[in-house]
């Protein structure tokens, strides 16, 4: 499920595309005032170049020292300098504010995707089985009838499993109101790709097709690579669940099910292994997900524990009507949470940019990397604001980010300087924290 961490993530990629708006902003309102005192050549006198390039790098100037300080500019004995000045003012405020509104809203956009993809990705055994009746079809008209060795994939095509999937009712009714099917041209072909050249050749694959046991060890391949949630992280939600042990052996009686109940288990766990194996793994749906979405690295491990969580939850006795999993345990307050910190962060930007500029020894604030700060200034204001979450799992989070996105040298800088203002801000009362926010002080 959705981890708060992940949300960090999302916040520090919106709070970095709204800064990298705010210098095009800058930019254009630049070019406002640069536009204010291009020559008229339609003019029926002259005018006076020196003139018009004297007002205009006058009127760049003080944008400069008004962005610098933020201080309203005084009126000058130049009006038409005054004039370009504020409308490149208003300009640069109100281009600012759609900015911060629009990078709000594609956080939450971003972070509610990965539901989408979740809903998208269980619909795809649908269109596995559309693309074999399709390639039988194909191969049966080309060679004038079916041939001897042609791959026998009727054990696939009447999967239980994918059956029962394709009935629940929920899965079918957001499938429709979101248009989450598996219709792209570029999906399908993709997926005929990963059938000819990954699953139709793969031994456990073709076990299965061919009505054989298959062994643990064949199934447990997939689980090589573990998605467990960071231990760091635990505000998020709780306690992790343990990861996938490797599947039982499918295909041979057992004890606790026989006949039809032992038949759906067993195509049950094929399924989960094609997941695993070929789409969270794999070469050709891996890439097209990655084309799709271009955060699907970073999605990746929450929609294949949800995807997984989500057919552990369709045993034999599950009906159509079975609950699918949410995005997180509680969307609402991770919602709040991640609506808080990108606004709140974005609020005190000043007051923590003078924090980070007073804990730099001999540095520059402003040769600090963007990315850097960004991620200093929500820690500061993760740890002043949320007084339930502990000081050092803010810390440590952060370190971890700045290790996925930042320079080599950058958790050193981010350790360093957030634990000498942490204990500054704690000292002070700036840092109070209550109920498990409290549990590292102690």
């Amino acid at each position: 499920m959705l981890n708060r961490r992940l949300l960090r993530i999302k916040v520090m990629q919106s709070l970095y595309a709204y800064h990298q708006a705010v210098g095009a902003d800058f930019g254009l309102a630049q070019d406002r005032i640069a536009a204010a005192f291009e020559p008229d050549l339609n003019a029926e006198v002259a005018p006076d170049r020196r003139q018009l390039e004297g007002q205009r790098k006058l009127g760049e100037a003080r944008f400069r020292e008004w962005y610098r300080t933020n201080e309203a500019p005084e009126k000058s004995d130049d009006k038409a300098v005054d004039l370009a000045l504020n409308d490149a003012i208003r300009y640069f405020q109100d281009q600012v504010k759609k900015d911060g509104k629009f990078f709000g809203g594609q956080l939450l956009a971003g972070a509610e995707s990965i539901h989408d993809q979740y809903l998208h990705l269980l619909n795809l055994p649908a269109s596995l089985l559309q693309v074999l009746e399709e390639e039988n079809d194909r191969e049966a008209r080309r060679r004038l009838g079916p041939r001897d060795t042609a791959l026998d994939t009727s054990r696939l095509a009447g999967s239980a499993a994918i059956a029962k999937l394709m009935a629940n009712e929920q899965l079918q009714d957001l499938t429709i109101r979101r248009k989450l099917q598996w219709l792209g041209t570029e999906e399908l072909e993709a997926l005929r790709r990963a059938w000819r050249a990954e699953m139709s050749t793969h031994p456990t694959v073709l076990a299965y097709l061919k009505g054989q046991p298959l062994s643990a060890a064949g199934l447990a391949t997939a689980d090589a690579e573990t998605d467990a949630e960071s231990p760091a992280d635990a505000d998020a939600q709780g306690p992790g669940e343990a990861n996938d042990a490797p599947a039982p052996a499918i295909g041979a009686p057992s004890l606790a099910a026989s006949g039809e109940e032992a038949e759906y288990e067993a195509d049950l766990e094929f399924l989960r292994f094609l997941y695993k194996e070929f789409i969270f793994k794999g070469e050709e749906l891996p890439r097209q997900l990655e084309i799709d979405d271009l955060n699907w690295e970073e999605n990746r491990p929450i929609v294949r524990n949800l995807v997984l969580k989500t057919l552990k939850m369709l045993p034999y006795a599950a009906t159509d009507k079975q609950e699918l999993m949410n995005l997180s345990a509680n969307w609402t307050d991770d919602r709040e949470f991640a609506e808080t910190l990108f606004k709140q962060t974005l609020v005190d930007d000043a007051k923590f940019e003078g924090l980070i500029g007073g804990s730099v020894q001999n540095w520059d604030v402003d040769r600090v990397a963007l990315l850097d700060k960004i991620i200093l200034k929500m820690a500061l204001c993760e740890m002043q604001l949320f007084r339930g979450i502990p000081v050092k799992v803010t810390i440590n989070e952060y370190i971890e980010i700045s290790k996925l996105y930042s320079t080599p040298k950058s958790k050193q800088f981010v350790n360093g300087v957030l634990d000498k203002l942490a204990q500054d801000l704690a000292a002070s009362g700036d840092i109070r924290k209550s109920g498990r926010g409290l549990l590292d002080n102690q």
